[in-house]
């Protein structure tokens, strides 16, 4: 074997193993990746859950409020069907003292 030949084998042979050990790194990497992706989206489901188990009541005490408001406008609705409203006075300018 000439030298040319020997020297391109030499580097044949590191380039390879160089790439056997970087694709060895890179599995490992990909699988470190895809395990704490796993653990971010089990944290993100966790902090739904939570949010979810705090709105439910929110919106039950929302629901109880809207509710007394649609009463309060339908108990307004029947009074003034039934005739009991009750007219506002008509505020009387001369009972002010103009004298200031």
């Amino acid at each position: 074997m000439t030298l040319p030949q020997i020297i391109s084998m030499i580097s044949i042979v590191l380039l390879t193993t160089m790439a056997i050990f970087i694709g060895i790194q890179l599995i490992y990497l990909l699988k470190e990746l895809r395990d704490t992706l796993s653990r971010v989206n089990q944290t993100v489901d966790t902090i739904s859950d939570t949010f979810e188990k705090i709105s439910q009541p929110a919106l039950g005490i929302f629901a109880i409020l809207e509710g007394f408001k649609e009463s309060g406008k339908i108990i307004e609705t029947i009074s003034h069907l039934l005739g009991r409203d009750k007219p506002k006075p008509p505020v009387d300018i001369d009972a002010y003292d103009n004298s200031l």
